[in-house]
């Protein structure tokens, strides 16, 4: 009698526990990149958002309309067309800040802080020029402050951007 040879093939159990753990490490570190990568995409649209608004105030703050300074001390303001943000036509010292409330989609929100993701901290001042100007010749700067969430206060926000806006005033 032949003694016949048992030929079977396989993993062991050493070789398929070394196998799962392989898949298990890999499957941890991709999850672990995917929260990760979830979390940048949402800090990076909240701050692509932001700066979007920034440039809609400056460009809403060098559309507000200039008329002719009063000659008393209690100036006019003027208001820009979208947000309403009030531009003094005479300035003597630093303003402010003065507080507007944005929503999420870029809109002057009309709740206030309730309803508002986004606060606008304005600042308005008068600039000194270098060179004696004409009468009624006065440039206003107008530091912009976005910070988010808004019911934060701007000292101590999640985030924040800001400019400063030149507004030539005749």
């Amino acid at each position: 009698m032949k003694k016949r040879k048992n030929s079977i093939s396989g993993f062991s159990l050493v070789e398929v526990t070394f196998a799962l753990g392989v898949v298990v490490f890999c499957l941890v570190t991709i999850l672990g990149l995917l929260a990760l990568g979830v979390s940048t995409t949402q800090v990076s649209t909240v701050q692509t958002s932001a700066v979007n608004i920034l440039t809609a105030v400056a460009s809403d703050l060098q559309a507000t309309p200039n008329t002719v300074a009063p000659a008393s001390k209690d100036a006019k303001k003027e208001f820009s067309p979208l947000y309403k943000i009030a531009v003094p036509q005479v300035l003597s010292n630093t303003s402010g800040p003065t507080y507007y409330y944005i929503n999420e989609d870029g809109s002057p929100s009309t709740t206030g802080v309730t309803g508002a993701y986004y606060r606008v901290s304005v600042w308005t001042t008068g600039a000194e020029p270098s060179t004696p100007a004409l009468p009624g010749n006065q440039e206003t700067l107008v530091r912009v402050l976005i910070t988010w969430p808004a019911t934060v206060a701007y000292t101590s926000p999640q985030g924040y951007v800001e400019t400063v806006v030149a507004l030539g005033r005749l």
